[in-house]
Formats: C-alpha cells, sequence, structure tokens
C-alpha cells in the first residue's frame, strides 16, 4: 500500500517522465552519465515538490495533491551544473 507522500513522488516522477519525452530539450553536462543525469533529476524534483491544498471541486471533495515548482527544479539542475540543451 502506497502512503500519500511516495504515490504523489510517483506521481510527480511520472509527470516530469512524460515532461522530458515529449520536450525537444534536456538536461545536460559534460562527463555527465545518464544514471547521473536521472539522478539529479528524481532529487531535484523531489526538492522542488510541495502539498498543495485540497479543495472542492464540481464532482465533491478532493485531497491534497502534489505540485512541483518548476523554477525550484530548474535553479536544482543549474546548481548541479546542468543546462538546458537538445538531448541527443
Amino acid at each position: 500500500m502506497f502512503t500519500p507522500f511516495a504515490a504523489g513522488l510517483l506521481i510527480g516522477l511520472g509527470v516530469l517522465a512524460g515532461c522530458a519525452s515529449s520536450a525537444s530539450q534536456g538536461w545536460t553536462m559534460p562527463g555527465a552519465t545518464e544514471e547521473q543525469v536521472n539522478r539529479d533529476s528524481a532529487d531535484c524534483l523531489f526538492n522542488a515538490q510541495s502539498m498543495a491544498p485540497g479543495g472542492v471541486s464540481p464532482g465533491g471533495s478532493r485531497g491534497p495533491g502534489m505540485v512541483v515548482n518548476q523554477d525550484r527544479y530548474r535553479q536544482c539542475m543549474a546548481s548541479r551544473g546542468y543546462t538546458a540543451g537538445p538531448t541527443k
């Protein structure tokens, strides 16, 4: 059984993976392996997440959800030496 945090993390990673696979740009750093880029991206994604308060939707109430601060994510990747650019 997933905890709300683990479920939010999985959803966030899925969103990031979906964005990365459909975008023409990615993160590059000379000498970085694909594994290192993926690990750093996951770390930055984790650090850029926060809980959004729940609200009431037309279909009823909904609980809190995870949101990713894209600026914080980009700043994190840049601080680790990555630049946004075309992927291979």
